[in-house]
């Protein structure tokens, strides 16, 4: 379908902004800020800050609590960034939002970035973390047996690299959370060919994060898991935004995980554009989200 009302002044919004690949790495961050205007009001949350041992530094991490008391279930979330751009004050209104609806706690770290950190680095400071939320979940107030870990955009490529890693080595993930994730790279898919240009993400920017993030490395299974056997995985929720270039990554993605036996379940959200989880003053897809994500959430 077309774009929504919404969306189309979602985008009128950022229009005659330079595109990300034509801006300094330095621009693009301070630009990606400029989502902080797009969101609503805080909700009161108690937040619990954080660092983090990581492979080669600490990592400023954040747990948002539920109302009630614990221990509760949780879901480790790592944020977009196109691997170069985003941290997690801009994650801070989605993230109270996904404590308060789903009745988990929220662990979100903010990992280092390309392209000054590039593949692995990211993903092995996103590995890390998640593996001492789980030793130190019950000091945190959280189930450990009942975590699990969601992504959007790159934070999205991270959640299922994770997973991948820890169905090798542990720790053992519930569920995985995947938000209009870019899962591979490959330009010629219907969703970039339809959605190159005019839909806010460009095809041009995701050749521009990609190449920041591998550096030069061919992509490997947990660079790109969509090359990746999916065989034994938790289950899945899948998230895409229908007038988006990575669209297609998660349409393959899902039909690969449910090939392999992996319940998973994909909610389109028909007439909106990449990274409305971080623009819910102007969009309304993250309310009917996080209603999706905590019953399916229930139902598991």
């Amino acid at each position: 379908m077309a774009l929504n009302e919404q969306a189309r002044a979602a985008l009128e919004k950022t229009a005659g902004a330079p595109p990300v690949e034509g801006s300094t790495v330095h621009d693009a961050r301070q630009a990606f800020l400029g989502h902080l205007g797009f969101q609503s009001e805080p909700l009161p949350t108690r937040i619990e800050h954080l660092f983090v041992p990581g492979p080669t530094a600490d990592l400023p991490a954040r747990v948002y609590y539920p109302s009630g008391d614990g221990p509760f279930p949780a879901i480790v979330f790592l944020h977009g960034s196109g691997f170069v751009i985003g941290n997690l004050d801009v994650y801070d209104v989605p993230l109270r939002r996904l404590a308060h609806a789903t009745g988990h706690a929220v662990f979100a770290v903010n990992y280092q970035k390309a392209p000054e950190h590039p593949f692995p680095i990211p993903l092995d400071d996103c590995y890390a973390a998640t593996a001492w939320f789980f030793h130190h979940a019950r000091q945190l107030g959280v189930d450990p047996e009942r975590i699990g870990i969601a992504g959007d955009s790159a934070g999205g490529t991270l959640a299922a690299a994770v997973t991948l890693k820890a169905r090798e080595a542990g720790p053992g993930l519930a569920f995985q959370i995947l938000v209009y994730p870019p899962l591979d790279t490959d330009f010629n898919t219907e969703s970039y060919a339809d959605n190159a240009v005019g839909h806010g993400l460009r095809r041009d920017a995701m050749r521009w994060f990609w190449s920041h993030y591998l550096n030069g490395q061919e992509p490997t299974e947990l660079a790109a898991p969509l090359r990746a056997s999916l065989d034994g995985l938790p289950p899945a929720f899948v998230g895409l935004a229908e007038h988006d270039p990575v669209r297609s990554d998660g349409e393959r993605y899902a039909e690969k995980l449910a090939a392999a036996g992996v319940p998973v379940h994909v909610r389109h959200f028909d007439g909106t554009i990449h990274g409305f989880v971080i623009m819910d003053g102007l969009l309304d897809e993250l309310g009917v989200l996080l209603e999706e994500i905590t019953s399916w959430l229930g139902e598991l």
